[in-house]
C-alpha cells in the first residue's frame, strides 16, 4: 500500500468513526437555540391551532410581505394537497400521485405527539399553514388556496386581522 492510499485509508476510517449520534445534551442545547428565535405567542397559537384543530384568521408579517389569511392544522394543510394531487396525478401518473401522498402525510403529526420532545422540553411547532391566503407586497395582490411558513422567519403577527374585500 502506498503512502497516499494509507492516508486516504485512515481519513476514510476517521470519518466513519467520527459519526455519532447527538446526546440528550447536544440535543437540549439545539432546542435552546431554535427556542431563542422562537415568538413565544405564536408558538402558543400555533400550538392551539395543531393540538385543538381551531382555525384562526391572522395577519403575518415577514421580509416586507403581508400575509393574510386563515391559520389551519398542518393536517388540513397536507389533506388539501393530497386531494390536489389525487385529481392531477391518479390517472396519467400514479407513481408520482403515491409519492405526493406519502410526501404530505408524513408532514402530518401524531395524534399522540407529546407535549415533551426528545430534548426533555415543550415540542416547538416549526411551520404555519394558512388557507384562503392573501400576500401584499408594495401594492401587488396574490392570492392562494394554501401556504405554509417558518415560524421563526415571521417578523410580526396580527390575530383577527383579514386582508378585506
Amino acid at each position: 500500500m502506498t503512502q497516499d492510499e494509507e492516508q486516504l485509508s485512515q481519513e476514510a476510517s476517521n470519518a466513519e468513526s467520527a459519526f455519532r449520534p447527538i446526546t440528550r445534551v447536544e440535543r437540549r442545547h439545539l432546542w435552546l437555540s431554535e427556542y431563542a428565535e422562537q415568538d413565544v405567542a405564536l408558538q402558543a397559537w400555533a400550538r392551539l391551532v395543531e393540538q385543538q384543530g381551531i382555525e384562526i384568521e391572522i395577519m403575518l408579517q415577514m421580509h416586507g410581505l403581508l400575509v393574510f389569511g386563515t391559520m389551519v392544522s398542518t393536517r388540513a394543510y397536507a389533506q388539501f394537497y393530497i386531494d390536489l394531487h389525487e385529481d392531477l396525478y391518479r390517472q396519467q401518473e400514479p407513481e408520482t400521485a403515491d409519492f405526493l401522498h406519502e410526501y404530505y402525510r408524513a408532514l402530518i403529526p401524531s395524534p399522540e405527539q407529546p407535549e415533551i420532545g426528545p430534548e426533555g422540553l415543550p415540542t416547538l411547532f416549526r411551520y404555519a399553514h394558512l388557507r384562503d391566503v392573501t400576500i401584499m407586497s408594495a401594492g401587488h395582490k396574490v392570492k392562494l388556496p394554501y401556504w405554509r411558513g417558518k415560524l421563526k422567519q415571521i417578523d410580526a403577527f396580527v390575530v383577527g386581522a383579514s386582508a378585506g374585500a
